[in-house]
């Protein structure tokens, strides 16, 4: 009887969340088309063809079934209606069911596993993977990363770790949390960069930084132009065939039901890595099914990165080619803005050992319970945490590799979404994350040459994929790599 409730709970739970993540995916559709071109997400508030610009009825408007039922068509003006819209739709849904199955079925994060304490974590992942799924499509398109949308995140990332700090969640067979040099380090680089950006602020304002031109307006016609009607002549292909797979992860998933969780958190120490080497877990069909519908995800992105975009291509190109000669200088510029955080952090260690009750002081304040199991200082601190730490590997790559090669080695955009990514999901998921992306990439740039597609490749894609990895198989990565003894 109990594993006929187990079972059931996971179809209905796993529908609905595949349902809602499907759902999120046509709102985010709006906001991959009206943000970029400085459109209201709000007004007109009913989504509207890009061609006849008459407004959607809410029975055409279904995540994909719509889709299916017009044959891929505007019921109005006939006109062609791109793959891009179900396919972020079923994409936002694929990953919602993912992450939903990597805490709650497949239970592969140490820390979380019962949804009665851990759902803050489940929303704020939904956010990261909606984010994510946004913010790979505007990139692809245009180059364009919308730091609205990593901002939403990394707040909702910060807040939903204030709000969670169940037990199960804390000490080594937990998150991964800051202790207090570590904490003590993360709100000095804070406090350190809102002096940087007062200093910024000022300095605009006093016209001592040079302000960019301008962007000129899209005429009419050009601003209310979709995404392009590709593929079409496989386009029913391209699209069932990804259906198919996600209704099969979907059955795969119910049928196999929760499962215990299979990492052996045992608290791990150096001393002690001869005995966590030997409790590596192995293969579980849990992990096997995240990483197909990774594949699934990942062949989806390098087919629409290989679709041409010459006059983006080109923009792209000419912009890093025309901003080299100033790559080096705009990188200590960026360099003299971080260095208030820098010095602030250096400044801990040394004002921690000199006057240790200040140590002390932040131990008991970081562990300071509220109302039962909630410590908020704690919680806040593990997602400035993640934002900080994530932010700096990208800006540290950033800086850099900038001033060693003489031109721009990392984009704004991409530091910011790993400090989104930190912000959510820890930054040891930033940091394995960031190295994980660039083989992604190079798979994809040989995707792409198969198809004799040459186009620049944006980063942004692939760090958002490698995160979407490592947030559900981080234990398992740090396990067989024998790391999380340097995480925690």
């Amino acid at each position: 009887m109990d594993g006929t409730i187990s079972l059931l709970g996971t179809l209905y739970g796993s529908i609905f969340v595949l349902l809602l993540g499907a759902c999120i995916g046509s709102f985010l559709n709006v906001v991959i088309f009206r943000w970029p071109r400085d459109l209201s997400i709000r007004k007109p508030s009913r989504s509207f063809c890009p061609a006849c610009r008459v407004p959607i009825a809410g029975y055409d408007n279904i995540p994909v079934l719509s889709f299916l039922l017009l044959r891929g068509r505007c019921r109005h003006c006939q006109a062609v209606i791109s793959l891009q819209y179900p396919w972020v739709e079923l994409a936002t849904g694929l990953v919602f069911l993912m992450i939903y199955d990597g805490f709650f079925v497949a239970r592969q994060r140490i820390g979380i596993g019962e949804f009665s304490t851990d759902w803050p974590m489940l929303i704020a992942h939904g956010v990261l993977g909606a984010g994510l799924v946004v913010l790979a499509v505007m990139d692809l398109e245009a180059y364009l990363v919308d730091i609205r949308v990593t901002g939403i995140v990394s707040l909702v990332g910060i807040l939903g770790h204030a709000m969670w700090t169940p037990v199960s969640s804390i000490g080594q067979q937990g998150w991964i949390r800051p202790g207090p040099e570590q904490a003590g380090i993360i709100w000095a680089a804070a406090i350190g960069l809102g002096i940087g950006a007062w200093l910024f602020l000022r300095s605009v304002r006093g016209g001592a930084t040079e302000v960019e031109a301008p962007v000129e307006e899209a005429e009419e016609g050009e601003l209310f132009t979709g995404p392009p009607a590709t593929l079409s002549r496989w386009r029913w292909v391209w699209l069932l065939l990804p259906i198919a797979l996600v209704v099969v992860y979907l059955a795969t998933m119910v049928k196999q039901g929760p499962q215990v969780p299979t990492v052996n958190a045992a608290p791990p120490t150096l001393l002690g890595r001869d005995a966590l080497v030997a409790s590596r877990p192995a293969m579980t069909p849990g992990t096997i099914r995240i990483l197909w519908g990774t594949a699934i995800l990942f062949v989806s992105l390098a087919l629409v990165a290989s679709q041409p975009h010459p006059e983006e291509d080109s923009n792209i190109v000419d912009a890093i080619e025309s901003e080299a000669p100033s790559a080096r200088r705009n990188a200590l510029w960026e360099l003299k803005f971080l260095t208030p955080a820098i010095v602030l952090s250096l400044a801990v260690p040394i004002l921690f050992t000199f006057v240790p009750g200040i140590r002390a002081g932040f131990d008991r304040g970081l562990h300071v319970c509220v109302i039962g199991q909630w410590q908020p200082l704690l919680g806040l601190t593990t997602g400035l945490a993640g934002w900080i730490i994530g932010g700096a590997i990208g800006w540290i790559a950033r800086i850099g590799f900038t001033l060693l090669f003489g031109k721009e080695a990392l984009g704004m955009g991409d530091v910011h979404i790993l400090a989104a990514a930190g912000a959510v999901a820890g930054w040891p998921v930033a940091f394995i994350g960031f190295f994980l992306a660039a083989p992604l990439a190079l798979l994809a740039i040989v995707i792409i040459r198969l198809r004799r597609q040459s186009r620049a490749l944006p980063y942004g894609p692939w760090l958002g994929l490698a995160f979407l990895i490592v947030v559900m198989l981080q234990d398992q990565i740090l396990l067989y790599l024998n790391l999380r003894w340097m995480f925690g």
